[in-house]
């Protein structure tokens, strides 16, 4: 016989409690004038019938859902995974509830966007590049969006993004200056605009130092492309016609370039040449690769996201931008010190 389950309601709770159901309602809500000693029975009737607030029933009331999208895209939430654990805890603590919408690729951005307005969300953050027209879409509901580490192209949404750009410049003048003037860059999709961004600030400020002549392989992200970039800038066997450097958008490539160089052409790294990523992933860490990266503090994008959506709802019409440094994490797979000449 099928056993039939009966939810508590509102009206359970007030009954047990001894108040009306307008009283229950304000003892979940924080803010909500109501007597502590009334609050409490109300809480301990609640929890005595295995009651819970209906969010959906609220958002009638309210006419606010209490669902935040996140968009995102696959690579990111394979490589860095704890984008999304960040961004999670800084909305809940908010008290949003994050609702995901992941892509294959930053092209199908607009798609996301549409998908997650369909879906009544207060507020939308977005980890892929959005045209001026979703945007504009987006902002007529109106739904606010901020878009993380992206650049909204006009004022249409705010923006709380790394200095992806001066980390890349910082990390250029730091291995200049350690003596290295043969570079190589792998860089990322060509619908990414990060990896544009840290292309850019690497190659624009070795091209203020005097270097113009940069090798460049176009990568996917993937630790594979790193891999075959590894082996193609790597293969000379002549030491002067080899790269002194290897910078890669992402860490995830970078560890594909330091195996091919150590295992498959049987390079000394950092002697014969310094290895570099960008994202401080948890397997650069690891005693086998100590790959020297850039982090971003994502936690403290994170929280800035949280603070930037709630501002948003109260004030539709003001777009903020926000940016935070980089932080250079120095380790074993580059020479970032002046070289030294041998002792004859």
């Amino acid at each position: 016989m099928r056993r039939k389950f009966n939810i508590p309601t509102s009206y359970d709770v007030a009954s047990r409690a001894g108040v009306s159901q307008a009283v229950v309602s304000r003892a979940f809500q924080p803010d909500a004038p109501i007597a502590a000693a009334t609050r409490a029975r109300v809480l301990e009737a609640a929890r005595a019938l295995g009651y819970q607030p209906n969010t959906v029933a609220r958002s009638l009331i309210t006419k606010r859902s209490g669902l935040v999208a996140i968009l995102i895209s696959q690579d990111t939430q394979r490589e860095t995974s704890e984008v999304l654990f960040s961004l999670s805890l800084a909305l809940q603590r908010n008290g949003f509830q994050p609702l995901l919408f992941t892509v294959a690729q930053e092209s199908e951005a607009d798609l996301a966007l549409a998908q997650a307005t369909a879906h009544g969300v207060d507020a939308v953050v977005s980890c892929l590049e959005l045209t001026e027209a979703a945007l504009a879409r987006a902002w007529q509901r109106p739904c606010p969006v901020v878009m993380f580490n992206r650049e909204a192209p006009v004022a249409l949404a705010s923006s709380v993004a790394t200095d992806n750009r001066g980390a890349s410049r910082l990390l250029a003048s730091r291995l200049y200056a350690a003596g290295h003037r043969r570079f190589a860059l792998v860089g990322g999709p060509p619908d990414a605009p990060v990896a544009r961004l840290r292309e850019a600030g690497f190659c624009g400020r070795l091209a203020e130092l005097g270097v113009t002549q940069v090798q460049q392989f176009q990568g996917d992200y993937h630790y594979e492309s790193g891999h075959a970039a590894g082996l193609q800038l790597l293969q000379s066997p002549d030491p002067a016609l080899r790269p002194e450097v290897i910078f890669c958008v992402n860490d995830a490539m970078a560890l594909g370039v330091l195996d091919a160089a150590r295992f498959a052409l049987m390079l000394r790294v950092p002697h014969d040449v310094s290895i570099v990523g960008f994202d401080n992933i948890p397997a650069g860490h690891r005693p086998a690769y100590q790959l020297t990266t850039v982090s971003q503090p994502f936690d403290a994008l994170a929280e800035q996201v949280g603070i930037a959506v709630c501002a948003r709802l109260a004030d539709h019409g003001t777009c903020t931008r926000t940016q935070l440094p980089a932080e250079l994490v120095e380790r074993a797979s580059a020479q970032l010190f002046p070289r030294v000449a041998p002792v004859m």
